[in-house]
C-alpha cells in the first residue's frame, strides 16, 4: 500500500516541452481543420463556418493551417517514427486488442512508450498529412492541373479526412475518458510512476533504471 502511495506521488517526465509544443500545434490545427472541412464538404455543416470566422476566412484559412498542420507532422516525424515501429509484439497487442478495451492490460505483452495502438494512429496520421498535402495542394490550384487529377484528389482528400478523423476522435477519447491520467503527460509533460508502471512497464523500467 505504502510502495503504490509512493509511486503515485512519484512523476516521471513522458514529454519534453519540445514534443508538448509540437502535438499541441498539430492537435488545434487539426481541429480547426476537421471542422471547417466539415462545413466546407457539406451544407449540413456550413453552420460551422461562421463560428470559424465566416465562410470566405473560413476556406482561406484551410489550405494554410494545412500547410502549418503538415510542418508539424513533419516535426513528430522526425521525432517519434523511429518509436513507431511495430514489433512482434505489437501484432500479438493489436490480434488481442479486445484485453486492451476490457481493461485487461495484463493480458497482453508487456508495452514500451508507446502501446501498438498508439504507434498505429501514428503512421495514420502521418500517411494521411502526406496525403492531405498532396491532394490539398492540388485543390488549392486547380487550374494548374488536369480536371480528372483535381476531382481524384477530392475524393482521396476526404477518405483520408475520415480516417484520420476517426483515428483523432478515438485518440481524444482514449487520452481522456479510456485512459486516465494520459492527459497530464501532454500537459505537464510528466505523469505518475504509478501509471506508467501499470500501462507503460516496460517504458517504466527503462525510465526508473536511468
Amino acid at each position: 500500500m505504502e510502495e503504490t502511495k509512493n509511486l503515485e506521488e512519484l512523476e516521471i517526465e513522458r514529454f519534453s516541452r519540445f514534443d508538448r509544443v509540437v502535438h499541441w500545434v498539430v492537435a488545434i490545427t487539426f481541429i480547426y481543420l476537421f471542422l471547417s472541412g466539415l462545413g466546407i464538404y457539406s451544407p449540413k455543416f456550413a453552420w460551422l463556418l461562421p463560428v470559424l470566422g465566416g465562410p470566405d476566412f473560413a476556406r482561406w484559412l484551410h489550405p494554410w493551417a494545412g500547410l502549418v498542420f503538415s510542418v508539424g507532422v513533419l516535426l513528430m516525424f522526425l521525432k517519434w517514427s523511429k518509436d513507431f515501429l511495430l514489433t512482434s509484439d505489437d501484432t500479438a497487442w493489436l490480434k488481442n486488442v479486445k484485453h486492451y478495451i476490457k481493461g485487461e492490460e495484463e493480458k497482453l505483452p508487456e508495452v514500451g512508450k508507446y502501446n501498438a495502438g498508439q504507434k498505429v494512429f501514428g503512421w495514420l496520421v502521418f500517411v494521411g498529412c502526406l496525403v492531405f498535402l498532396i491532394t490539398g495542394i492540388l485543390m488549392w490550384f486547380p487550374g494548374n492541373f488536369p480536371i480528372t487529377l483535381t476531382r481524384v484528389s477530392i475524393v482521396l482528400h476526404d477518405l483520408a479526412f475520415i480516417l484520420v478523423g476517426a483515428g483523432f476522435i478515438v485518440h481524444v477519447y482514449m487520452g481522456t475518458v479510456g485512459v486516465p491520467g494520459s492527459l497530464s503527460g501532454m500537459i505537464t509533460g510528466k505523469v505518475s510512476a504509478l501509471w506508467a508502471m501499470r500501462h507503460h512497464p516496460k517504458w517504466f523500467r527503462e525510465v526508473m533504471r536511468r
